[in-house]
């Protein structure tokens, strides 16, 4: 199984050691003969930020370069955006209705809060995750 995620992507910016990819996203069903008659196929243009030492001097605006990642970074992302929250969700739930014997409407208040507090943190801390998460030129 492969360990890393590739994405062909044409180089939008050059800044230093900083470098902007435009990468079209693809739906699963984009190469079916059939995707001009339905209405599911899909694609998707994304900015992907790579930092590279010298990059200013390895890539040019307009040039077809692959963006890498690894797969368990993906993982990671996808355990932080939905895992986590769904996980809290359950948990504050069954403790606030069982254990606490709070209302619904307090239950669900106090989810709400403690959600935008959690989605707040990984805000807060999106610099320190993007070097955790960092894409490169391959």
């Amino acid at each position: 199984m492969r360990e890393t995620i590739e994405h062909q992507g044409v180089v939008a910016s050059v800044d230093g050691n900083h470098v902007q990819v435009n990468i079209v996203q693809l739906a699963a069903c984009s190469e079916c003969k059939a995707r001009s008659l339905c209405s599911s196929s899909e694609s998707k243009e994304k900015i992907i930020d790579v930092y590279e030492a010298d990059a200013a001097e390895k890539y040019r605006v307009g040039e077809r370069v692959k963006v890498c990642g690894t797969l368990s970074m993906g993982k990671q992302a996808v355990w932080l955006a939905f895992g986590l929250p769904l996980l809290l969700t359950v948990v504050w739930m069954l403790v606030a209705m069982v254990v606490l014997n709070l209302g619904e409407l307090v239950s669900v208040g106090v989810l709400a809060v403690m959600l935008a507090l959690y989605f707040y943190i990984l805000y807060i801390n999106r610099d320190r995750m993007a070097k955790r998460f960092a894409f490169w030129i391959g």
